[in-house]
């Protein structure tokens, strides 16, 4: 009966330490995301201007 409440609690805990890690992935790539998001809107608006958008890129 220990044993089966020790495997239980070891069980639980590895499943919210996968869990946690695949949370901080995923937040991780939310800033770039965003990031994104932004230059594509700023790029639209100065489009809908007649202005050209800025390279990022520098190439």
């Amino acid at each position: 009966m220990e044993s089966r409440i020790v495997l239980d609690i070891l069980g639980a805990a590895s499943v919210v330490s996968v869990f946690l890690y695949t949370l901080t992935g995923l937040l991780d790539q939310v800033r770039g995301l965003l990031r994104s998001w932004h230059a594509v809107r700023r790029d639209a608006r100065a489009l809908r201007r007649n202005i050209p958008p800025e390279d990022r890129d520098g190439r």
